[in-house]
């Protein structure tokens, strides 16, 4: 009579090692390191004029320093402007004048926002350094707003919030660093302008 032999259960496989949070962190990519500053040509320019061409913003920024590209953001289905665009120039001195002497120009009898490209997806999406100031008064644009808050330290993006072109009395002011915005927020909360207290 032969012999049965009873199937036998196989080991569970074995578990990976576990590894350490350090060697984990270790294990991933770095992120690629932050452009220096000085080193920055491109320009992110908002609040355009439905209207606005490649062509009008090709003419207006050649005229303060050689530009290498200008791309018009459009909405992919109907192709119409998103009335914003990044405008590159060949240099960071023309792109640094470009952003002092044009910022709040009118084009096509609006008024453009002006501000470095942000590349730091993080930086964008956290709102680090970012402040809302409220109580407005109505007289105050995006320009005024800027130069109330330049003397904190460098503004990524400053907006009153508008509504068919009217202020709501509301703005945003984003700094490169929470650092500014507290030294911002410590000296400007509180404080009186046009009227109203901030």
């Amino acid at each position: 009579m032969a012999a049965t032999m009873a199937a036998q259960p196989l080991p569970p496989p074995a578990a990976p090692p576990v590894a350490n949070r350090a060697s984990l962190a270790l294990a991933l990519p770095l992120a690629p390191p932050l452009p220096d500053p000085s080193q920055r040509t491109s320009l992110y320019v908002g609040d355009l004029h439905p209207e606005v061409t490649e062509e009008d913003l090709l003419t207006l920024f050649s005229r303060v320093g050689p530009v290498s590209s200008v791309h018009l953001c459009r909405d992919r289905l109907s192709h119409n402007s998103l009335c914003y665009a990044y405008v590159n120039f060949k240099s960071h001195s023309a792109a640094d004048t470009a952003l002092t002497n044009l910022r709040y120009t009118e084009l096509r009898g609006k008024s453009m926002r002006i501000m470095w490209r942000q590349r730091d997806p993080i930086q964008r999406k956290t709102g680090t350094g970012n402040l809302f100031v409220k109580n407005l008064d109505s007289s105050i644009t995006s320009a005024r707003l800027q130069e109330i808050f330049i003397k904190y330290g460098e503004i990524l993006s400053c907006k009153v919030a508008e509504e068919n072109g009217k202020s709501k009395g509301f703005g945003f002011v984003q700094f490169d660093s929470e650092i500014s915005a507290m030294a911002a927020l410590n000296a400007v909360n509180g404080t009186v302008l046009e009227g109203k207290k901030l």
